[in-house]
């Protein structure tokens, strides 16, 4: 349970683990900032020409769903890549619709799913080898993990503002270490 956990040990870590390592703790540290909030507080714009916590939720899951995904197995967990959640899409604005929290829990789950299993089915030689169905044919396996475990750690930073600029600083709620 988030918050209540003990830190999981990294031991004999090669690049495959520390990509797995990596993977969880982006995974982990976005579940960590959006389980305990409501649909008024994911859909809330607290600070002005800023993005709210489900625009920046689904934006971390569709690059998360690309390249841990998709990049990895040649399939995305969430379908076809939607263009309202790209970064060069217009600002979101509090009419247009959201995903409820319950429903960016679930696509979390579906994403983790099939980032952890293609991880886990790719040998690690691999790792350093192109694929085909990468955009970039430069890009390596191990480059679209780090691209995508550091672009959403910046961006549960971002949520853990917005938490504060809602008001959530009583302390219940409190990101956490999740590896040792």
């Amino acid at each position: 349970m988030i918050g209540k956990h003990e830190c999981k040990q990294a031991s004999k870590t090669g690049l495959k683990e520390a990509l797995a390592i990596g993977l969880d703790e982006a995974l982990t540290a976005l579940e960590e900032a959006l389980y305990d909030l409501n649909d008024e507080q994911v859909r809330a714009f607290p600070i002005a020409q800023r993005n709210n916590i489900a625009w920046i939720v689904m934006h971390s899951l569709h690059n998360l769903d690309h390249y841990a995904g998709y990049a990895q197995a040649a399939r995305y967990a969430l379908g076809e890549q939607d263009p309202r959640w790209d970064w060069q899409c217009p600002r979101p604005t509090p009419e247009q619709s959201y995903p409820s929290q319950r429903e960016l829990m679930e696509k979390l789950c579906a994403v983790r799913a099939l980032a952890m299993e293609s991880l886990e089915r790719t040998p690690p030689e691999a790792l350093l080898r192109p694929r085909e169905h990468v955009r970039n044919k430069e890009v390596l396996p191990s480059d679209a993990y780090m691209r995508t475990i550091c672009h959403t750690l910046a961006h549960v930073r971002q949520i853990w503002l917005l938490r504060g600029a809602l008001g959530l600083t009583d302390g219940k709620s409190w990101p956490r270490q999740h590896w040792a």
